[in-house]
């Protein structure tokens, strides 16, 4: 291998690294940011706005994508048995058997609203919550 392919690569490998450096770090700042959606997702979880789904589910990503960040103020009930953490049991006693579930309760656990499973609009969320957008 000649210097100049030796040195051509060396560059190569460098900007492939500060690439992937600014990256990481640029998504880093992004998780870390607050979400757009903090107080509406603080104001469901308060009113017992719940949603039922799994890790391993994709509509139920897709849901979690919707709140960006502010998702870590929604309480998420695990119900797939082979997941970390599940709630499988609760799951079965409230009768979810599709993932996205969203279950508005009181303080006691009973359904005040439970919408279709799937993917749920913030709109319909706040329209039943009483929670602004």
């Amino acid at each position: 291998m000649s210097k100049k392919s030796l040195i051509l690569g060396l560059i190569a490998l460098a900007v492939v690294v500060a690439v992937f450096a600014v990256f990481g770090m640029r998504q880093t700042e992004e998780e870390s940011e607050p979400g757009v959606y903090d107080e509406f997702a603080q104001c469901l979880y308060a009113n017992g706005m719940r949603m039922y789904g799994s890790v391993t589910c994709s509509f139920c990503e897709r849901q979690r994508k919707l709140f960006g960040n502010s998702f870590e103020y929604i309480q998420e009930i695990e119900c797939d048995p082979r997941n970390d953490d599940h709630e499988a049991e609760l799951c079965i006693e409230k009768k979810v058997s599709h993932t996205p579930t969203w279950i508005f309760e009181d303080e006691e656990g009973n359904d005040l609203h439970r919408f279709d499973a799937g993917m749920v609009s913030l709109e319909e969320l706040s329209q039943v919550s009483g929670c602004t957008l």
